[in-house]
């Protein structure tokens, strides 16, 4: 999933698992998901953004260390740093960026509604905030339980930024326009990560997984700086400019490189028998991490934006630090060394020509691949799909701030429900629900897989539609549960992918598999966002289109799972009774 902090986006790091693969064709040695195995802990399985270079001999060695060479040694003196700054890095990304979410959207919606309904703003006070009565005429239509507050706060900070409780600034054309701010600041912030994809995977092989997540870290503190810049000086300079906040992750290609690069690295360290369930702690890790970086983000706006706004940039700074004290690992396959050392002595293609043959070549691999697997390729149709759908959770906190009237900080405290609901799924429903299949119901993984997942759409579609219908905060609640319930969906097709093609192909449709969800969010941003401005205008229960559009792309996902037929090989000996 990809999280988003009022436009700013870093991808969700996935409950995943992993073998190895010599390379990634698509992405020509950038770390992309690879293969699968059987996580102890969900006992299901998914996948992880990595690229692998080791071979079965040297896990071998990995799990014998009477056997092991120098590098196998190295690897596992290395592991316990490696694992416990991965496991760091991961929880402050996260913090850093889930905190930020509340006090960007409430300084964003401010700063439109004082632009567009000046007349409701005071003057500076001398010391304390400005107390007043609500202007006459507000409180009817969606607005009318915000409207009840008795009185309207104003509140004035540092930089021009102005806070209002005032009703007015939930109006349509104020949450529309916030809307389609933040919908194409989502496709912007996926741009780094399309363009960045072969360039920074082919510099991890050369300067090292190090170096280049430095660069990532780096590139995001430097968009939220030029966003917070734009804020400070949103009297002279238009919201819109936060667009441009997107190009300083350039530099090093934002989330989705951040996050290649640090799967990347623990696969270098980590046996294959045990990725599984170092990439489920990293997947805990993330959803802990998410858990309460909303609400402390929430917490903090009550005492002013500035606070939680740098305090959250402060914890990317220390992420960003933190990555000097991370070993490299590039050096620890003595296959990659050789590899590269051949490059050196027998090669004399330009770099620059050497990385369009690679990238040239990875794609007409991947097209040949797609001509060659047409049931493949319309399974994943369902992925594309489902995560159209899920982009709708990007929108979740605005939607809830205008529909019920809540303030940013309590909307923020109600929406770890989702995420405290996705934890208990994987670490208890889901691992149930594959115990069942298998055990009680002779289900194959791969049939496992399947029915797991469409029922986890069935789930998605329930919760979005429950989202759509909701009148009050009480049902709104409960469909965020059933969405919870479903949040396995992704990781499932993924793993269904992962099971029904040859090894030497494992590599390429998860390469693939990784682009399409970049493409996707692209299109998912500027689309719900679109919806949802369209059900403000419309307003009464047109107010949950978004969610109607959101079920709509999981009942598509669904219905092509439901179409999709397991090979002969594959199926299980007894079919399940549903």
């Amino acid at each position: 999933m990809t999280r988003t902090s009022g436009g700013r986006s870093v991808d969700r790091i996935d409950t995943a698992t992993d073998t190895d693969t010599e390379r990634t064709p698509l992405l020509a040695g950038t770390p992309t998901p690879t293969a699968t195995t059987t996580s102890p802990f969900l006992h299901e399985t998914s996948t992880a953004t990595t690229t692998t270079y080791v071979n079965d001999s040297e896990d071998d060695n990995d799990n014998n260390p009477a056997n092991a060479d120098p590098l196998t040694h190295l690897r596992a003196v290395l592991r316990p740093l490696v694992l416990l700054l991965a496991f760091v890095l991961v929880f402050l990304l996260e913090l850093a960026v889930g905190m930020t979410i509340p006090p960007i959207n409430a300084v964003m919606e401010s700063i439109i509604c004082r632009q567009m309904h000046p007349e409701v703003f005071s003057p500076p006070p001398p010391s304390s905030p400005v107390i007043s009565p609500p202007p006459p005429g507000i409180g009817t239509g969606n607005n009318a339980v915000a409207a009840r507050i008795a009185e309207r706060i104003i509140r004035h900070y540092a930089g021009g930024i102005v806070l209002s409780d005032d009703p007015v600034c939930k109006n349509p054309d104020v949450q529309g326009y916030l809307a389609m701010l933040r919908g194409w600041a989502n496709t912007f912030d996926c741009i780094p990560g399309i363009v960045g994809a072969v360039p920074y995977g082919i510099l991890s092989d050369r300067w090292g997984r190090r170096p280049v997540l430095g660069l990532a870290v780096f590139g995001v503190v430097l968009s939220f700086v030029f966003m917070y810049a734009v804020f400070y000086f949103s009297d002279v300079v238009p919201l819109w400019v936060t667009w441009f906040s997107s190009g300083f992750q350039l530099i090093g290609g934002g989330g989705a490189i951040m996050i290649a690069m640090l799967y990347t690295t623990l696969a270098d360290v980590i046996p294959t028998s045990e990725r599984a369930t170092v990439f489920f702690q990293i997947g805990a890790v993330f959803l802990a991490s998410q858990m309460v970086a909303g609400p402390i983000g929430g917490a903090m706006l009550v005492w002013g934006p500035w606070i939680p706004l740098l305090v959250g940039l402060a914890v990317l700074i220390v992420a960003n630090l933190s990555v000097l004290f991370l070993p490299e690992t590039m050096h620890l396959h003595a296959r990659k060394r050789v590899a590269e050392d051949g490059d050196r002595d027998g090669s004399s293609t330009p770099k620059a020509t050497n990385l369009w043959q690679k990238a040239c070549a990875g794609l007409a691999e991947v097209w040949n691949f797609v001509l060659g697997n047409k049931s493949l390729a319309f399974l994943m149709l369902s992925l594309v799909f489902c995560i159209l759908g899920r982009y709708v959770g990007e929108i979740l906190l605005q939607y809830a701030t205008d529909r019920y009237g809540w303030s940013w900080s309590v909307a923020s405290m109600v929406l770890t429900i989702r995420n405290a609901g996705s934890l208990v799924t994987l670490l208890c429903l889901l691992p149930v629900a594959s115990w069942l299949c298998v055990q009680r119901l002779g289900m194959t993984a791969v049939a496992k897989d399947l029915w797991l997942a469409r029922w986890s759409g069935v789930t998605q579609i329930l919760g979005s539609l429950l989202l759509a219908a909701a009148v009050n905060g009480g049902l709104f609640s409960f469909g965020l549960v059933w969405l919870a319930i479903g949040s396995g969906m992704t990781a499932l097709i993924r793993s269904l992918l992962n099971a029904l093609v040859e090894e030497h192909h494992v590599g390429t449709v998860n390469s693939l598999v990784g682009f399409m969800e970049m493409v996707g969010g692209t299109a998912a941003g500027p689309l719900l966002a679109a919806s949802l401005r369209a059900g403000l205008d419309l307003g009464g229960a047109w107010i949950g289109l978004p969610f109607i559009t959101s079920g709509s792309f999981f009942i598509v996902s669904v219905t092509i799972l439901w179409m999709f037929r397991l090979p002969n090989e594959s199926r299980s000996s007894v079919e399940p009774p549903c």
